[in-house]
């Protein structure tokens, strides 16, 4: 996988992706052998996705790559044939990739899925930040507070203990916590391996304590020379932090969270019908149909590609716009919709 993704550049996947590569957890290599050599890869991995009282099995791929020689050929195409194919056997309702390539990937019947917002905040601002409590960085027994940290999110990739220990040793990446007495508050990961520069991808406790994360992110970064902002990559809900950052002359911009497929449409007809308000879902098996579910309202009926039922469960960023065709069409609003799930930093692949 190396050969193909990173051509004459020595640093180690495994070591960035330990549940891919590690034997203690689930996820694996899908690739196109030629001549006894791997052509074109990919890794896949099958996760639990929390998000409003919903969990959800989905399928992520990533580091698709084909050797510089093979490309043109279609193999990773192939290979994400193969790689999706087994997402859908495993229960997958959705598999979900961030794209180098977008259009590529739009060929294949991926679309824009969910919403983060970005923040870009000027290091000038932060450095002078400063808290009471002990800031210092991460050590091993920290791992069972960071764990309780994160899964206080709402939305959230289910994940161990075991693989949070596995996740936070990956190298490249700096992971700041912040102490109050002896409880930790607070954590902040900036950078992954070669993904992530001066990006806090993944942080959980209160705004003021994400804050001082940050202040001090900032300064360790500006002792290396770097003066660079600080990025950092949120939730659509961290309402708190969203103002303080932007009290402090923060860039946000609504982002577009990754590109996602349907690969089960009898899990999204549930999902409709149950954040649809009076709407009723159900695939659609009609004859020769192309659509994938169809949408029952008190004044009407509609079929809905696949595109479609992920635009209106999924909207990138939040939007309505669709969602409001639909309920003028159908009679009766949806005021649940667009669902708002998460995948934050340390689960990227």
């Amino acid at each position: 996988m190396e050969r193909c993704l990173r051509p004459g550049r020595t640093p180690s996947l495994a070591g960035e992706f330990p549940l891919i590569f590690d034997e203690r957890f689930s996820g694996r290599v899908v690739a196109y052998i030629d001549g006894g050599d791997v052509r074109s890869t990919c890794a896949i991995i099958v996760r639990e996705m929390l998000f409003e009282g919903v969990r959800m099995r989905v399928g992520m791929i990533g580091s698709v790559a084909t050797q510089p020689a093979w490309r043109g050929r279609g193999l990773a195409s192939t290979v994400l044939d193969e790689a999706e194919a087994c997402l859908a056997r495993e229960g997958c309702a959705i598999s979900f990739l961030w794209a180098d390539d977008p259009d590529f990937y739009a060929g294949r019947g991926y679309g824009p899925f969910g919403w983060e917002v970005d923040f870009l905040v000027p290091a000038a601002v932060l450095r002078p930040i400063v808290s009471e409590a002990r800031i210092r960085t991460l050590v091993p027994d920290d791992t069972l507070a960071v764990q309780r940290l994160y899964m206080r999110n709402v939305a959230r990739l289910d994940r161990t203990l075991e693989e949070t220990a596995a996740l936070l040793a990956c190298p490249g990446m700096e992971t700041l916590v912040l102490q109050h007495q002896s409880v930790v508050r607070a954590y902040a990961c900036l950078g992954r391996g070669a993904d992530f520069q001066n990006t806090v991808h993944e942080w959980g406790g209160e705004a003021e304590d994400v804050v001082a994360l940050l202040a001090e992110h900032a300064r360790r970064s500006a002792r290396a020379g770097i003066e660079d902002p600080i990025a950092l990559i949120a939730p659509p809900d961290a309402s708190a932090l969203r103002k303080r950052l932007t009290d402090l002359g923060a860039q946000v911009v609504e982002g577009v969270l990754a590109m996602a497929k349907p690969l089960d449409t009898r899990v999204l007809a549930e999902l409709l019908g149950r954040f649809g308000g009076e709407w009723r879902a159900e695939q659609d098996r009609s004859p020769g149909s192309h659509s994938a579910i169809v949408l029952r309202g008190p004044s009407g009926r509609l079929a809905l590609s696949g595109d479609q039922v992920m635009e209106t469960l999924f909207a990138a960023r939040g939007e309505r716009t669709a969602i409001a065709k639909l309920e003028h069409s159908l009679g009766s609003l949806a005021p649940k919709l667009p669902l708002a799930p998460f995948i934050w930093g340390l689960d990227s692949i």
